[in-house]
């Protein structure tokens, strides 16, 4: 049976659930911005501004020939609060950050404040939680496959690109690579797909969340490495939100 031809208002609706994830995205992406520099605050406020467009690229190059496939990686958590309010979420975020207690805001049906990950329950951080209340929950990424279509090289390059994010993810859990060695890795890759495809809004805009993740964990003087984990996990979650809506 071929693909079912979606209408100009069905069409709409999707494009409006796309733009309204990628807004949640911005909220969330804020919300850690401000442990930033002001500059580099100010630098991804513009890359957020331009999300949509990051969307619309992935949503193009979707009906392609090429599948690449995002499979599901299984990890735990240290959580340290859960919210259904976004401002109480940002109250203690904002709490625990001035103790020297830096955490990601896992948005799904309620606002997860989460220290730190691990891929397996025994070896997670406790450290991370520094005497304050946590617990420890288990979580799936879901897997996740999108079709491309481009050049072989365009393919080639927009496959590893979109991988990294795991990758990184399961090299911090795995904790046997020295922090400063992963975001060498990731800055060198991120940066390479921003200048080979610089006309091209999926690399760009993916690479430039890299780059600013590099960016943000270097600023980040206590639990650098477990924070590195929690924000590279919140990053693979958003990624496969945003593809699975384009579907």
């Amino acid at each position: 049976m071929g693909k079912r031809r979606l209408t100009s208002r069905q069409r709409r609706q999707r494009a409006k659930i796309i733009r309204n994830r990628v807004i949640t995205l911005a909220v969330v992406l804020m919300l850690a911005a401000a442990a930033m520099a002001p500059a580099l605050r100010e630098q991804l406020m513009q890359v957020i501004g331009r999300g949509i467009h990051a969307v619309q690229a992935f949503t193009a190059l979707r009906e392609g020939e090429t599948v690449i496939v995002l499979e599901p990686i299984a990890l735990y958590a240290l959580q340290l609060g859960v919210y259904d309010n976004g401002e109480r979420a940002q109250s203690e975020w904002q709490r625990l950050n001035q103790m020297g207690i830096p955490c990601a805001i896992w948005q799904e049906n309620v606002m997860r404040l989460i220290a730190a990950v691990s891929d397996a329950r025994e070896s997670i951080d406790l450290g991370a939680a520094k005497g304050q209340e946590s617990f420890i929950i288990g979580k799936t990424l879901e897997k996740v496959e999108i079709k491309l279509s481009a050049e072989e090289n365009s393919i080639s390059a927009a496959a590893e690109l979109m991988r990294l994010p795991d990758e990184t993810l399961i090299r911090l859990m795995k904790g046997r690579d020295t922090l400063p060695d992963i975001l060498a890795m990731v800055r060198g890759k991120a940066e390479s797909a921003v200048g080979e495809h610089p006309e091209n809004e999926l690399y760009t805009q993916l690479a430039q969340s890299l780059l600013n993740w590099c960016a943000l964990i270097e600023r980040t003087d206590n639990n650098s490495y477990a924070y590195a984990g929690a924000t590279m996990a919140l990053l693979c979650t958003e990624l496969r939100r945003t593809l699975l809506m384009t579907a």
